[in-house]
């Protein structure tokens, strides 16, 4: 009776290690990600971008990257089903997608971790500018939906019928689509970003 009882506690005691040692691991996951989050935020930024304008060049440039999905959906609409409709959205989504991996160190260090950091790592301030331009960019969103449903309605034959358009317009779209809503705050809050205040002199 005894062997049998010590025997679960044994179990328990090593899942309870096991699950303890998990714990500890992710902790230590997650504190270098910060460290790396925060060694990015801190480094100085390259003077093109330095300033308001250099920033908001780069906000321009990182636009131009959005609008190629959307380019690829004009693309589908006119030549889909086809192997140049297929190679062409292929390429225009990639090099959307290999730009945005570029401009996103750049982004989150002109915000000073606006764009990009954990909440956690920001203080008071930052998650107030976070906010600010998640609502402005949830209504530039909706602007852009609506004036999708305007440009549909108005140039699909067919009075309207979506049915007649490619299938790989709507899966493009919804690509382009969720890449928008995800990039929008961060162009947001580059943009208006002030410049920081100098240094008093003595």
């Amino acid at each position: 009776m005894k062997g049998t009882t010590m025997e679960p506690t044994s179990r328990k005691r090593k899942a309870e290690a096991l699950r303890e040692e998990s714990r500890r691991r992710a902790a230590g996951r997650q504190r270098r990600r910060d460290d790396i989050i925060r060694a990015t935020i801190d480094q100085e930024m390259a003077p093109r971008w330095a300033s308001r304008a250099g920033r908001r060049r780069l906000v321009g440039l990182a636009a131009g990257l959005l609008a190629l999905p959307w380019a690829a959906v004009v693309v589908c609409w006119h030549l889909a089903p086809s192997d140049t409709a297929m190679w062409a959205t292929f390429g225009l989504c990639l090099a959307a997608a290999l730009g945005f991996t570029l401009l996103a160190s750049p982004l989150m260090k002109v915000t000073r971790g606006v764009a990009g950091a954990p909440d956690r790592l920001l203080d008071e301030r930052q998650i107030t500018e976070r906010l600010r331009a998640q609502a402005l960019a949830h209504r530039a969103t909706l602007t852009l939906l609506l004036a999708a449903a305007v440009l549909v309605s108005t140039t699909v034959p067919d009075e309207g019928d979506v049915a007649t358009l490619p299938s790989a317009v709507f899966a493009v779209f919804s690509i382009a689509l969720l890449a928008t809503v995800a990039a929008l705050p961060m162009l947001i809050a580059a943009w208006r970003m002030p410049d920081p205040l100098p240094d008093d002199e003595d």
